[in-house]
């Protein structure tokens, strides 16, 4: 009998609603991506399809194996990680195949090509021997493999584009019987664009999952009660109907809210307006993160739903984001939690965004937060600038001038670059999505919103 402090599994209808569109795609032998924000449960996410029940429930046409790449086990922090990546997947098949008992004479095969990988520590080798192992998987045990890869974002970011077309080429050659599922923090598409500049090099990778792409987002009914559920039982409680919906309407059925109002079940707290439960400091550092790892673009179009503004054509592309992981639902958008939403009210007005320049106090706020510290003298100098002419592009030749005034420069000299990536850096401006500083290639760059005041 389990210890009482034991933690029960989650039951087979966990998750339903997502499982049941994702698995028929994977089924197909189509690679999938899975999007959600902090706090939703993906860690949860891949536990869950890691048991053999569950591989049983959604894929009973034919035997399965659903087995974690977790990408923070690369050891190596140099070129030889595209050969750790190949390792760690043949050494995750051979520990599944010892889970399932499969028998030694399977395994001691797969054994001795995984050595024989490790000592040639080859990367082309390395694929080859991944390929055979897969194979001896695949053809000779007739399974169908499905690669779940934790932590993806970290792989694409780091490693060189050879790698994704190996995974592309490794895929085809066990079309339909090998598929790749990737669990992450936003939409491939748009990481891939964000990450680095040889998209191209790797577009038959990415197109793989480009149409089947599903958001993890809140709970239903029944995963929210089970989820509260389990941390009374843990407290030795048992909340009231009342409670039980207080806490589900007030989380918007986010599981990271959901167990951070199950530890403070008090029906008088509960009964208190969204803006006193948010200043709690269990469900504050809850929604902290989650605001913490949204994007730019998204902040700003969170700011503005909680704020019940209109929205330009520009932030469409987030907000439909930002809907796949029902952030936002309904029409007129609304947050998915009142507690979140008098959160973001708390983060700055939406009408503060752009970048706000005080030149006698050296002072710089960003959509409404103040920088700690103070830039840079030429940093600084230039954010005047551009704050002096907000909206307008400057041209280079107008910005040395006005940088270096002893000097005579010419237009494409290198430091008005090296200043531009350093001022990036200073106030958050993502380079290759910049939303403050928009270069306008060969002419100038223009601070897209803000004011210069005197203080």
């Amino acid at each position: 009998m389990p210890p009482e402090h034991a933690i029960p599994p989650q039951p087979l209808t966990f998750r339903a609603g997502l499982l049941q569109r994702v698995a028929p795609r994977l089924r197909a032998g189509e690679c999938c991506s899975i999007v959600g924000p902090s706090g939703v449960g993906k860690t949860n996410l891949s536990r869950f399809l890691q048991r053999h029940d569950v591989q049983a429930l959604y894929f009973a046409d034919a035997p399965t194996w659903i087995v974690l790449i977790d990408c923070n086990a690369l050891v190596a922090r140099d070129s030889s990680r595209e050969f750790a990546v190949f390792e760690l997947i043949a050494h995750r098949l051979i520990r599944e195949a010892e889970r399932r008992n499969l028998p030694d004479s399977v395994i001691a095969p797969l054994d001795r090509l995984h050595v024989t990988l490790l000592n040639e520590g080859n990367l082309l080798l390395a694929l080859r021997y991944l390929e055979r192992i897969c194979g001896r998987l695949i053809e000779d045990q007739g399974l169908r493999l499905i690669l779940l890869f934790d932590q993806f974002e970290d792989i694409w970011r780091e490693l060189d584009a050879g790698l994704f077309r190996n995974l592309r080429y490794l895929r085809d050659e066990f079309k339909y019987r090998l598929a790749y599922l990737t669990i992450t923090r936003e939409r491939l598409s748009r990481a891939r664009q964000r990450a680095r500049g040889d998209v191209e090099a790797v577009e038959s990778f990415w197109e793989l999952f480009e149409p089947h792409t599903f958001g993890l987002g809140m709970h239903d009914e029944s995963d929210a009660r089970e989820t509260l559920e389990g941390i009374a039982r843990r407290r030795g409680i048992a909340p009231t109907s009342e409670l039980t919906r207080a806490v589900i309407d007030s989380s918007g059925g986010h599981p990271a809210l959901i167990r951070a109002l199950a530890w403070i079940l008090d029906e008088q707290r509960l009964a208190e307006p969204p803006e006193r439960i948010a200043a709690l400091p269990e469900v504050a550092r809850e929604c902290a993160k989650l605001w913490n790892d949204l994007l730019p673009d998204e902040q700003r179009v969170v700011r503005h739903v909680a704020a019940g503004l209109d929205m330009s054509d520009a932030d469409q592309e987030a907000l439909a984001d930002l809907r796949l992981v029902e952030l936002v639902r309904g029409e007129p958008p609304q947050l998915f939690a009142p507690v979140f939403a008098a959160y973001v009210r708390n983060q700055g007005d939406a009408s503060s965004e752009g970048v706000v320049v005080d030149r006698r106090q050296r002072r710089v706020w960003v959509d409404g937060r103040l920088l700690p510290g103070q830039l840079p003298p030429l940093e600084f100098n230039l954010l005047v600038h551009l704050a002096e002419r907000a909206g307008t592009v400057c041209p280079r030749e107008e910005i040395l001038s006005a940088l270096y005034p002893q000097e005579r420069l010419e237009a494409n000299d290198e430091r008005i670059d090296t200043l531009l990536r350093r001022l990036r850096d200073s106030i958050g401006d993502d380079g290759r999505n910049p939303r403050h500083l928009i270069t306008h290639r060969g002419v100038g760059v223009r601070l897209a919103r803000g004011r210069l005041e005197e203080g």
